[in-house]
């Protein structure tokens, strides 16, 4: 069975993005371009709220063939380009300004479920805390990956806030990256 994993880039003090809601990128690194690999390897489908959707629709299209951007930047690119996207909005009525993007029919539960019990490797939610929120709510995310930057934001959208859960989580993985970013790997216990 497919799983589903919650993987984020969060400051120190738990925030996804800025004050501005600007993604804030972590440092690009050795160690970075191998859990940028790692990520390929294991998945083939991106979950997406809306906001975050259309945040990547704007991006990594254009990463993919710009000059400018590095190769291990340009690899990541394509396969977030290639991959199959699921983008959960009760507004959106078009998702053809990202390749290979389909708008959910349901709720996240029986969604999530179906694509779970289909073929295929695992799946990933990349990016949008308040989805994320939504996720971890119904209970639907197998693993939680985080990349913690050695940064402070101070305001922004915080990841876990709003989720309404106490869960036990077991540590599979820590890892300090060449960055200082740690990187940690956990199972949510049910």
């Amino acid at each position: 069975m497919r799983k589903l994993v919650l993987s984020m880039v969060v400051s120190i003090d738990g925030y996804t993005n800025g004050p501005g809601g600007e993604f804030i990128p972590p440092d690009w690194s050795a160690d970075l371009d191998r859990w940028t690999f790692d990520m390929i390897d294991r998945f083939d489908t991106l979950l997406y709220g809306r906001a975050a959707w259309q945040d990547m629709a704007a991006y990594w299209p254009r990463a993919e063939h710009d000059p400018q951007t590095p190769e291990p930047q340009r690899e990541l690119a394509r396969f977030m380009n290639g991959a199959r996207k699921i983008v959960f909005s009760r507004s959106m009525a078009d998702a053809s300004a990202w390749s290979n993007s389909v708008i959910a029919d349901g709720d996240v539960s029986a969604t999530v479920a179906r694509e779970k019990a289909g073929p295929g490797k695992d799946m990933v939610i990349f990016a949008g805390a308040r989805f994320a929120q939504t996720a971890l709510g119904a209970g639907v995310v197998d693993e939680i990956w985080l990349l913690t930057l050695p940064e402070l934001f101070g305001h922004g959208t915080r990841l876990f806030e709003g989720h309404g859960l106490r869960r036990k989580l077991q540590l599979v993985e820590h890892r300090r990256m060449d960055t200082g970013a740690v990187l940690t790997r956990y199972l949510l216990g049910r």
